[in-house]
Order: structure tokens, then sequence, then C-alpha cells
């Protein structure tokens, strides 16, 4: 049997309606007077804001923060301006990406560029690129079963140190030979520069001996001259079984320096005093070193 709702009390009908959505109150009290008395009685309306403001503080203290929800970190909370911007970026990365499709260049270009292998016509060839990669594979394992076999039949270390190919050190000490070759061209290298350093110095050394030699004549005065050719003279009257007196006297003339000066002085002395000349004037030792240095530039020149 229906029964109407005007016969429940008025508190069983504001804690039914305490759960009803404001719409939902909207239509009940549009029905009858009693009923739209109940809906929008202040109590009712108070009880509903608290319970709506006790629910609200509930779910404000376990909502998650801002920057864990935004952009970048999370995209479920996203603002007017994240949307436009992803919009743009998507725009963006549209436009670029149809341009490039546009100005990609064709296999063909590709293979005429050395770009592509030859093979990678089957692009735009009959030929399917499955039997094109295939093809490959088989020349690959050809490739790799060719190479096992040369290395197979390839000679050993040692076969090729006896045969002179490798140097020894590479089998005793298992060294590269290229670093092998580059310790040999170092030492021929410095080889090299010993002897070039040795034929240098040996070359000053000529240099210098005959700069030597040359200011050596340079070096010579007539007073070498002099004592050259009386040393000789002497030697020669020796031979000849010359006297002992005239023998000193050669002696004393093949003698020059202080102390010849000091002898001549002292026999000038007595000369003078007996009125007698035994030495050469000092004019007659001019004219003499006057001819000598004359003889040594002639024979310079």
């Amino acid at each position: 049997m229906a029964q109407s709702l005007d016969i429940l009390p008025a508190e069983v009908l504001l804690r039914v309606f305490s759960f009803l959505e404001v719409p939902d109150l909207l239509q009940v009290s549009r029905t009858c007077h009693a009923l739209r008395d109940i809906a929008c009685d202040p109590l009712l309306h108070h009880e509903r804001l608290h319970h709506a403001s006790y629910t609200l503080a509930i779910a404000l203290a376990r909502r998650p923060l801002k920057s864990s929800i935004s952009p970048p970190n999370s995209w479920i909370w996203l603002s007017k301006t994240n949307v436009l911007s992803r919009q743009i970026s998507k725009s963006l990365i549209r436009i670029r990406l149809s341009h490039n499709l546009e100005h990609r260049p064709s296999p063909r270009s590709l293979v005429e560029r050395a770009i592509l292998p030859s093979s990678c016509t089957g692009y735009w060839s009959p030929v399917s690129p499955a039997l094109i990669q295939s093809q490959q594979a088989i020349q690959r394992r050809r490739l790799i079963d060719d190479l096992g076999r040369k290395l197979e039949r390839r000679p050993s270390m040692n076969s090729l140190v006896s045969l002179n190919i490798l140097p020894e050190e590479c089998a005793r000490r298992s060294v590269s030979p290229a670093i092998v070759a580059t310790r040999r061209k170092v030492i021929r290298e410095s080889l090299k520069d010993g002897l070039r350093a040795w034929v240098e110095g040996r070359a000053l050394q000529a240099q210098k001996r005959k700069a030597d030699e040359l200011e050596a004549a340079e070096r010579i005065t007539v007073k070498t001259l002099v004592r050259r050719f009386a040393a000789r003279k002497l030697v020669q009257e020796m031979a000849d079984s010359v006297d002992s007196i005239s023998l000193e006297k050669r002696r004393a003339q093949a003698r020059w320096g202080r102390e010849v000066e000091i002898a001549r002085l002292d026999q000038e002395k007595r000369t003078a005093a007996t009125g007698a000349c035994a030495h050469p004037t000092r004019a007659h030792v001019l004219g003499l070193r006057k001819f000598w240095e004359g003889v040594i530039r002639a024979a310079a020149g």
C-alpha cells in the first residue's frame, strides 16, 4: 500500500532531505507546500553546510601539492597556459615533420650519392628488401668463412722469424712489429746524429788547425827568420868543421833578444874605448828587417 511523504514526521523528512543534492531539493520543493517548507528550512541548510565544511576540511588536508601534479613533474593539473603551450609545440613538431618529409631525398638519389649501397635500390625496384638483406647476410657469412680458412693457413710467427720477415723481438717478447720498426728507426736516427756530430767536429778541428797554421804563418817575423837562418848557417859550418873562434862568433850571432842587447851595449862601450866594431849597427838590422818583411809579403801575395 503506497503512502505519502506527508505522513512522515518533519524530523525524518529533514534527515532524508539532508542526503539530497541541491537540484533534487529544488524538485521536491515544487511538489507541494509542506515539502517546500521542509526543503527551505534553515536548519536543513545549516546542517548541510556544516557537513560540507567538515568533508571539505578532510579533503583539503589530503590533497597533493600543486607542484607534484603540475608539469613537468606530472600532467594531472594543467592550466590554460600549459594546454596552449602543448598545442603550440605539437603544431611546431607537425610543421617541421611535414617540411622534412617534403624535402627528404629519394632512395635513388641516396644510391647515386653513394650514401646507400646499390643493393638498396630494392626500395624502388621490384626486388623485395627482405631478399636483399638475405643476400647481404649470405655474402657476409661467405666472407667470414673465407677469412677463417685463410687464418688457418697463415704461417706461424716462428716461421716468419726464420724467413726474416718478422724481427726476432716479436716472437721472443711478443712486441708489435711496428714498435720494433720504430725503435730501429730511432736507433738509426741517433747513429746518424752521432756521425753527423763527429763529422762536424772533425771539420771544425780541421778548420781550427788550418786557422792556427795561418795564424802561425802570419806570426813569422824578421827575428824568427834571422834565428832560423843563423841556426841553419851554424849547422852548416859545424858540418864543415869550422874553428872554435868563428863558431863562438856564429853562436853569438845566432842568439837574439834581451841578452844580446845587453851584450851589444857592453861591446859598444868596449869598442868605443878601443876604436874597433864587432857587431853590426842598428841601421843594418833595420835594413835587414825591411828586406825580410818584403820577402814575406811577396810570398804571401
